[in-house]
């Protein structure tokens, strides 16, 4: 039977740090003689648990779960974000340190309104970065959300701030 390389990667991702130190170590020692029995090492074994899977992919990962993150997780996770928080803003950068010029303009609009609101920094998370794109069907950020519903860039949020617009939905979203 063979197997395809990424499951050869994963089932020795899935080996024990401890084991694969000690049986590397081994096999590039002196003491480690073509006498003695060889550890069984088959490559081909039934696919891994979801538990088992997720460890190793954690392991080559280094911890981070986006490398395997398909867009339709992507997109759940955004929908998430969105039903959690009544006022939500996708941004470049932080609500304290913003990295471009059109979210620090729609963070001054919502720090106008003392509200408490979310951002999330897309250039930390390139999942979210083009996942939120599909989501609004929207090309650009910063994009906000208000009480669930996508409101638009800082343009759209600088019309609606002077019409007075945007406050009103702000204050009913966060009441």
């Amino acid at each position: 039977m063979l197997c395809s390389p990424l499951f050869v990667i994963l089932v020795v991702a899935t080996a024990s740090a401890a084991s694969a130190f000690s049986v590397g170590v081994a096999q590039r020692s002196r003491a480690f003689t073509p006498r003695q029995k060889q550890p069984n090492t088959a490559l081909c074994m039934v696919p891994p648990d979801d538990e088992t899977l997720n460890k190793a992919i954690e392991m080559m990962t280094g911890g981070g779960s986006d490398a395997f993150e398909t867009p339709d997780m992507t997109q759940a996770r955004i929908g998430e974000l969105v039903e959690e928080h009544s006022v939500l803003l996708f941004m470049k950068g932080a609500k304290d340190f913003p990295q471009c010029g059109f979210s620090d303009t729609a963070t001054k609009i919502l720090e106008t309104f003392k509200v408490d609101y979310h951002t999330v920094d897309v250039l930390a998370d390139q999942a979210i970065r083009e996942g939120v794109k599909i989501f609004s069907q929207w090309p650009t950020i910063p994009q906000l959300y208000v009480g669930g519903e996508f409101i638009g860039g800082s343009d759209i949020m600088m019309e609606m701030y002077e019409s007075g617009e945007l406050k009103g939905l702000v204050e009913k979203a966060t009441s």
